[in-house]
């Protein structure tokens, strides 16, 4: 298990130095598109003008050596595009641009890989297009295309992720024009459309996606509007791995608050409960207290909050999302927030001092260690604190329990954490799961890796010296990535359960940084990972045997109620 291990916040660091306009000139000036009141045919338009922008980006060998500068041609073609009076108009425009690419070689491709997805294009049909633009748009997908394209490439057959290359960050342009707006729509919606692993599985249709979103971003009067069209539409790819560095900048950092109440917030459910307060010590009832549900802030219900942050809110799955808000939701410009909470049962209102962040943070659980022993025979195990040279001393001692619990609530501190301890608790090397990678030469295909690449990836080796007790994997929303992968394999080990909640869904290394107008970065998954009969992972995560959930009265009382839950397990003949 040897490739995919690197620590996806190490891929996003070292690629977010580098310069993405290496060849191509930002404008100085603006795009030259304008418009006044976008009408329906408009929309339509533009979103059909997306689609073969896109498809050309990737597709056709003119545009992917990188002689034309894409992005001015789009500048060149939008505004007659929006000036045509009906469909027929717009084609033959967008005939007579793509036709002065010319002819590409046109080639066979023999494919000896498993595919699991063939890029669709269904969307090109005479219906739409005429047939003159139809069948020069088919005829392109037959053209030879290099596996290095000027604007992407897998990053390596050791780590194949796609790395979106020479795309200019317009970095002058904070609040670009409606031209630049809708070109960080584009690209980023071919982006998607074409090397997205799960594009496939998105509950909403993704050109469904593309016409809902052209709006937006022809209407942000703003900077602040336009990120927030940015950050709707990186949320609809549904995939906890996004990152987006929008709400690290001034500009939204203060919009979300640059002051925080002292205290952590955990959903129960859709309820908003304290988990931990600085105020838990001294036991002051004016303050927020351990196990008190936030009914509203500043005369605002929680369930409004919600409806308005979970547009803007990029994770997997409901629960992750929760938690994504949860860790914003006590942030505030107010130097005093009125509250109305629930305390045993009975609401009050209160009044409470917000502070400096470095004031107000919360420490959960830092005295707890990495390994201890619950009981004679149970041992627990934290990988998120464990340093991994550590690892066969504690053994020692685990290996003789009846049950080990792990803790996969957290991000392993090491990831050879997994391959290491698996060496303990398996008796042969076992496959744990199937990986996809996308294509450059055939954008909008995935196939799965190759066996001899997967057989680097088993879990375990073969010895018949290794811990036949109960293994228990501690899970929740918080076990993303990695953790999940490593869920996964655990899994693929005879007398292993897994106690807790759905987990994150969003297993597979993250691309390198994708660059928007503005400067905007952003991420997504890049590797498509699956169970071994081929079943999803993403944004359903890893399943519990046994789910448990924390409850507000078990918060109260300071329980952890899925690690009780783990030790009553553990006790069970």
């Amino acid at each position: 298990m040897k490739k995919l291990l690197c620590p996806i916040l190490s891929i996003f660091l070292t690629f977010s130095t580098r310069s993405y306009a290496q060849t191509i000139a930002p404008a100085s000036t603006g795009s030259s598109v304008t418009i006044a009141q976008l009408s329906n045919q408009q929309a339509e338009d533009l979103a059909i003008l997306c689609k073969v922008w896109g498809f050309l980006k990737y597709y056709h060998p003119k545009v992917a050596d990188g002689s034309l500068n894409w992005d001015e041609e789009l500048f060149k073609v939008m505004p007659q595009v929006l000036a045509v009076k009906d469909k027929d108009q717009r084609n033959i425009i967008l005939y007579t641009w793509a036709k002065t690419l010319g002819d590409g070689k046109t080639v066979q491709v023999k494919d000896s890989t498993v595919v699991r997805y063939q890029p669709n294009f269904s969307w090109i049909n005479p219906k739409t297009f005429g047939n003159e633009l139809s069948q020069l748009l088919m005829k392109t997908t037959t053209y030879e295309r290099k596996p290095d394209n000027h604007y992407v490439k897998i990053y390596s057959e050791d780590m194949p992720i796609p790395y979106f290359k020479n795309e200019a960050p317009y970095t002058q342009f904070k609040y670009p024009d409606v031209g630049y707006r809708l070109l960080s729509l584009y690209r980023y919606w071919n982006i998607v459309e074409y090397f997205y692993p799960y594009k496939n599985t998105l509950k909403e249709n993704w050109n469904s996606t593309l016409k809902a979103l052209i709006p937006q971003f022809v209407a942000a009067k703003d900077e602040m509007a336009y990120k927030f069209a940015v950050a709707n539409m990186v949320a609809k790819i549904q995939d906890s791995h996004v990152v987006l560095s929008i709400w690290t900048e001034p500009l939204m950092y203060e919009f979300q608050g640059k002051l925080k109440l002292a205290a952590n917030v955990v959903f129960v459910g859709n309820k908003a409960v304290v988990s931990k307060s600085l105020a838990d010590v001294s036991g002051d009832t004016k303050e927020l207290l351990k196990g008190d549900e936030i009914v509203n802030i500043n005369q605002k219900s929680i369930e409004t909050i919600l409806k308005e942050r979970l547009p803007y809110t990029a994770a997997s799955n409901y629960p992750t999302q929760l938690s994504r808000i949860a860790a914003n939701l006590l942030r505030t410009n107010d130097t005093v927030v009125n509250l109305k909470i629930k305390r045993s049962g009975v609401e009050k209102e209160i009044s409470v001092k917000a502070l400096p962040w470095a004031k107000a943070m919360v420490k959960e659980n830092e005295n707890e260690p990495s390994f201890k022993m619950l009981s004679s025979d149970i041992a627990y195990i934290h990988p998120g604190k464990l340093a991994v040279k550590s690892l066969d001393s504690i053994m020692k001692i685990a290996l003789k329990s009846k049950a080990i619990i792990i803790d996969m609530r957290t991000y392993p501190k090491e990831t050879m954490f997994t391959t290491e301890i698996a060496n303990y608790l398996f008796g042969k090397a076992s496959d744990f799961c199937k990986m996809t990678r996308g294509s450059v030469t055939t954008p909008g295909k995935f196939s799965y890796l190759s066996d001899s690449y997967m057989e680097n990836l088993k879990i375990g080796k073969d010895t018949s010296d290794y811990y036949k007790g109960k293994l228990i994997v501690l899970a929740n929303e918080s076990t993303q990535s990695f953790a999940e992968m490593t869920l996964m394999a655990f899994k693929a080990r005879p007398n292993t359960t897994i106690i807790g909640s759905q987990t994150a869904g969003a297993d597979g290394n993250v691309t390198p940084p994708i660059i928007l107008p503005g400067n905007i970065r952003t991420v997504f998954t890049g590797i498509g990972m699956y169970h071994l009969d081929g079943s999803e992972t993403q944004r359903i995560g890893i399943v519990p045997d046994i789910e448990v959930k924390p409850t507000i009265l078990g918060i109260k009382n300071g329980q952890d109620e899925v690690l009780e839950s783990a030790i009553g397990f553990a006790n069970k003949n």
